[in-house]
């Protein structure tokens, strides 16, 4: 970021005043904020409004009142700590009465997220608008928006997957000799329930669930969808295979540790990091009973997909308009990466092929674990690796391309490149 050399009002940047961000965020704390006040003791300020906002080449100004005075507050974001002055006293050395009531003024419970600000090396010196970032102001303020193109930019400080050593989960083999389970009028059917990890509540992770159903006259087709099997006594007076006992057992396995654990914002780090990694072992636990169930699945008749919307549609009766029909694969997805040069910065896409042929995704509804081609999303193809499916998932959500500026590609993107270089193909274009 070539801010260092802007000048503001008179002022360097290198003059205006520190406040760190709380370690790998771009959030300061009221805490902080109050250690650095330089208000006298006794010394009680009056009440501030803030007039207006503004937002360009990076630098966000707030206009105040206080009592019969106005002001001009100037936020840049950096890395790791929110740079502040303004027009009347604050500098390198001292947080004035201005700049410590607007930021006051912006933090709620106790903290403010300048995340929405941070955009690193997107505006060029002298230049007004970005090529990365729209800026659109709106009554009130502006929205800050990335341009179509970069959806996936990232910025220093964004997460990324970790990248340590790819193991591959064992796959039961298909008996070459399998025959598909027989039916009668009242039978048994897997559905694969997947929902929208990224929305708050009643999440979980794809698994599968057993239902019963009523086929048709000649055994054919659903004629009704009776009941989810939500525990073993849900099959009593149904013929079972011994495939189908051992998938049942693993399907009732998968919803006991299907749902997503969330963190209340009052929560300890501790907590937090405990949640965490209690989501991590579930999701790998998941993706060695999927690798358990997939060959048994092979022998079922029939298969659906239900797009839950979360655990809670997970229950009673299915409904017949959400069940749609599906079929799985033995074959396995190998992922590949493409680097290309782009000017002023980097693009990495991820592509996934399947016995050579390259799937295109479907960003609408990722399945985790599992991947679909968008023109073919009947049929589903299990990863085979904990580091398969977190790579897909992190790519899926920026439509599968991240792009990178240079000018901070080697310090906080290159080893990322060059880890995932160790266990796929990464071409150079």
């Amino acid at each position: 970021m070539k801010a260092k050399s802007i000048t503001i009002a008179g002022k360097p940047l290198s003059r205006f005043y520190q406040l760190p961000f709380e370690k790998g965020s771009r959030v300061l704390r009221l805490a902080v904020l109050e250690s650095h006040c330089m208000f006298s003791v006794g010394e009680k300020p009056g009440p501030l409004a803030i007039t207006s906002l503004s937002f360009d080449q990076g630098l966000l100004t707030i206009n105040v009142k206080l009592g019969g005075e106005e002001a001009r507050v100037y936020i840049v974001v950096a890395y790791d700590c929110l740079l502040v002055s303004c027009s009347v006293d604050t500098d390198e050395t001292y947080l004035g009465r201005y700049v410590y009531l607007t930021l006051r003024a912006m933090m709620r419970s106790g903290y403010c997220d300048f995340q929405q600000y941070y955009w690193p090396a997107c505006f060029a010196l002298g230049n007004r608008r970005s090529g990365y970032v729209d800026v659109v102001k709106k009554p009130g303020g502006f929205t800050i928006t990335l341009k179509k193109k970069f959806s996936g930019l990232f910025r220093p400080g964004d997460d990324l997957p970790e990248v340590t050593e790819r193991v591959v989960v064992p796959r039961e083999r298909l008996l070459s000799k399998h025959t598909a389970a027989r039916l009668a009028p009242v039978s048994i059917g897997y559905c694969f329930a997947n929902t929208d990890l990224q929305n708050f509540h009643s999440n979980h992770y794809p698994f599968l669930i057993p239902y019963v159903f009523a086929a048709t006259a000649y055994l054919k087709t659903v004629k009704s969808f009776k009941r989810f099997v939500l525990n073993p006594h849900d099959v009593d007076g149904i013929s079972l295979s011994p495939q189908q006992e051992e998938l049942n057992s693993i399907c009732l396995a998968m919803k006991e540790i299907a749902a997503i654990r969330f963190n209340a914002n009052a929560h300890l780090p501790e907590k937090v990091a405990e949640t965490h990694t209690l989501n991590e072992a579930n999701q790998l636990a998941l993706l060695k009973l999927w690798n358990k169930a997939l060959p048994l699945l092979m022998q079922q008749r029939f298969t659906h997909y239900f797009y839950t919307y979360g655990m809670r549609n997970v229950t009673g009766k299915p409904v017949m308009r959400d069940m749609k029909l599906v079929e799985f694969s033995m074959e396995v997805p190998v992922l590949s990466f493409v680097l290309k040069d782009e000017g002023d910065y980097y693009e990495l896409e991820l592509k996934i092929k399947v016995k050579g042929k390259l799937l295109h995704l479907n960003t609408d509804q990722p399945g985790l674990f599992l991947v679909c081609d968008r023109g073919k999303p009947y049929l589903w193809y299990l990863l085979e690796a904990e580091m398969d499916y977190k790579l897909v998932w992190f790519f899926s959500k920026v439509n599968f391309k991240v792009q990178v500026i240079k000018g901070y590609y080697r310090e906080f993107f290159e080893g990322f490149v060059e880890g995932v270089e160790r266990w796929y193909e990464v071409k150079r274009g």
